[in-house]
């Protein structure tokens, strides 16, 4: 299926891109793009987790077959925004910020992202993949056919003023927000020069002896700002129109199939009857959103929210950590994504098979991805491991209890893995 295929919307303007004139406005669209880049990183797990995983959920071997591909494709996806969120933090901490790994609850945008960027929760189903093709859809490219997300038209002048202070700006697309960002630094360059504004390019940055992606670099200047930049492009939306095997051809692929799929058995579903839901009411302005009447579901909800806090705090940690301690960098970097992988993915899955309670009967709860509290970063070195250490060790006590809760044999088995895991990341943390 080409992308043509796709009812259009209406057309898209290249001029419609954000405006950079100072310091403050590249750290303040950075930040904007660490927080996109963070929140469509959640939404692929969210649908990942949302897959059914065995027959007895109702699907023929062949059906689980095809859909363990497509879990493995936005499952490289998701990992890839991971790459991306470390690029833009790279990038945050060349021109003296510090990270930034905050993000609004969901479902709601953040305060200055465009109107046409709304970011949700969805499981997996033909209404996910259209919209994540119309995020990660190439420049110059409209979509039609995803309701709530029609695209905008151009600023007017008066929204295009400058100002001393970051002005609300609408990019259309992705990869218009990264032109952006691009034109931003040669801008800068060309005022203060190289030295002027990669004032903190000595500072600590993901690479690849950390994580182990060759596409990690460090931006020290113009040109690995460039080459951090147009990796980002690439990986989503292709070079410049080159989409097949960008994330927009990924994911074109994978709805391909699940139409065909769709048109062949009309009753086949991929996925659990999973909704995002809270263990209690959100705050910061979010409304009408399920919340988990089951105690052990919210308990478990809980766990995960709580893990994946402590998976920030150690990427926080790591970009404000002393580069001349190569060892605890790497100790950090380790275990972020130990509790990625061998914390947060499996409660993830876990909690999407826990029922949300008698209000929402045959309904199971997602994980909604909330941070407890306003980012902070941990100032002093060795009180650091030390506060970690003592967070990882609270929530594997935690996580044994749930053990002795858990309904049947299948889930006390997992939440004693995730148990080990969490002991053995803690004990890690000593220096």
């Amino acid at each position: 299926m080409a992308a043509e295929s796709f009812p259009k919307g209406s057309a898209e303007s290249a001029s419609n891109v954000i405006k950079v004139e100072s310091r403050e406005d590249l750290i303040f669209i950075l930040s904007e793009a660490s927080t996109l880049e963070h929140m469509v990183m959640c939404e692929y797990l969210f649908a990942v987790f949302s897959l059914k995983r065995t027959e007895s959920d109702g699907l023929t071997s062949d059906q689980l077959q095809i859909v363990r591909k497509w879990e493995e494709i936005v499952t490289k996806v998701a990992i890839q925004e991971m790459l991306h969120l470390a690029l833009v933090n790279n990038m945050l901490v060349s021109i003296g910020s510090a990270p930034y790994f905050q993000h609004p609850n969901f479902p709601q945008p953040s305060k200055y992202f465009s109107p046409n960027i709304k970011l949700a929760l969805i499981p997996f189903s033909e209404q996910a993949l259209r919209y994540f093709l119309y995020l990660e859809r190439p420049e110059g490219m409209s979509i039609g056919g995803v309701p709530g997300y029609e695209v905008l038209g151009d600023l007017s002048p008066a929204e295009l003023k400058a100002g001393i202070v970051p002005q609300l700006q609408y990019f259309s697309t992705i990869g218009y927000l990264y032109r952006g960002i691009e034109r931003g630094f040669a801008d800068l360059v060309n005022k203060h020069g190289e030295e002027g504004v990669f004032i903190g390019a000595n500072k600590t940055q993901a690479t690849e002896s950390e994580f182990g992606w060759p596409e990690l670099i460090a931006v020290t200047n113009l040109a690995s700002a460039m080459k951090a930049i147009e990796g980002i492009v690439e990986n989503g939306e292709g070079a410049r129109g080159k989409w097949e095997n960008a994330h927009f051809g990924m994911f074109l692929e994978v709805f391909k199939e699940f139409m065909e799929m769709k048109k062949s058995d009309p009753d086949f579903n991929p996925t659990k009857p999973v909704v995002a839901a809270y263990s209690r009411p959100p705050t910061g302005g979010v409304d009408n959103v399920p919340v988990i009447f089951d105690l052990f579901t919210s308990k478990v909800a809980d766990l995960f929210n709580a893990s994946y806090g402590a998976a920030i705090q150690c990427l926080s940690r790591f970009y404000v950590h002393d580069k001349t301690y190569p060892d605890e960098l790497q100790l950090l970097a380790n275990t972020a994504v130990g509790l990625m992988v061998n914390v947060i993915k499996p409660l993830g899955i876990a909690l999407t098979t826990l029922p949300i309670g008698p209000r929402l009967p045959g309904l199971t709860a997602g994980p909604s991805f909330e941070l407890q509290h306003r980012e902070y970063v941990l100032p002093y070195r060795e009180q650091a491991f030390m506060i970690l250490q003592e967070r990882l060790t609270q929530l594997s006590e935690y996580c044994a209890g749930l053990a002795g809760e858990a309904a049947s044999a299948d889930l006390t088995q997992q939440f004693k893995a995730v148990e080990g895991s969490l002991l053995q990341l803690a004990k890690s943390l000593s220096i």
